[in-house]
């Protein structure tokens, strides 16, 4: 028992001291792909909608994709009588995501959105801080729209982590890319 112990605590510590410099890149589905940093390791336990979710608990960085196709969010929005609330757009998609958040107990300063092109999609980016249980927590967000599909990349970290990690934060989101297929003509 104690050798299986010893073994156990020494992966945990050999594997948080890896190179948290090099990213990998991960290919989700065919659909997209975005770098993590090779000592973030992926996981389930993130969240339950999430098609892409990697972490590093020792150094306490986490990010997380959800992926959704433009037609369910737009029938979402009929079928619930929410057009005058929310456009069937970037706009529209952003501003329910972020109700949602700010509805959160918890949740603090969220910034302005910043709008911007990550890898030839129009995205939102934003910088939010909460409460989640008693830990102070750090927050990048990005919405994307692609012509098919809507994408929320979450990434944080302890909020006394932030200076540590937010650039990190910036190279994973700035890495989505979505895979296009291309069909050959016959």
């Amino acid at each position: 028992m104690k050798n299986t112990f010893l073994i156990f605590a020494l992966f945990l510590i050999l594997s948080s001291c890896q190179d948290d410099s090099k990213l990998e890149t991960i290919t989700v589905n065919n659909k997209y792909t975005l770098d993590v940093f090779s000592n973030m390791s992926k996981t389930k336990e993130l969240n339950d909608e999430a098609s892409l979710q990697y972490q590093n608990i020792f150094k306490e960085l986490y990010v997380i994709v959800i992926d959704e196709s433009a037609e369910q969010f737009e029938n979402v929005i009929i079928d619930n009588g929410l057009q005058e609330l929310y456009q069937p757009d970037l706009d529209g998609y952003t501003s329910l995501i972020v109700d949602g958040f700010e509805s959160e107990e918890g949740v603090g300063d969220i910034s302005e959105a910043k709008d911007t092109i990550i890898n030839g999609l129009e995205a939102k980016v934003f910088d939010l801080e909460g409460k989640v249980e008693e830990y102070d927590v750090y927050y990048k967000l990005a919405f994307l729209k692609s012509q098919k599909s809507y994408y929320q990349i979450m990434t944080w970290t302890l909020l006394d982590k932030k200076e540590d990690f937010e650039e990190k934060m910036d190279k994973m989101i700035y890495s989505f890319k979505e895979i296009r297929n291309k069909t050959v003509a016959k």
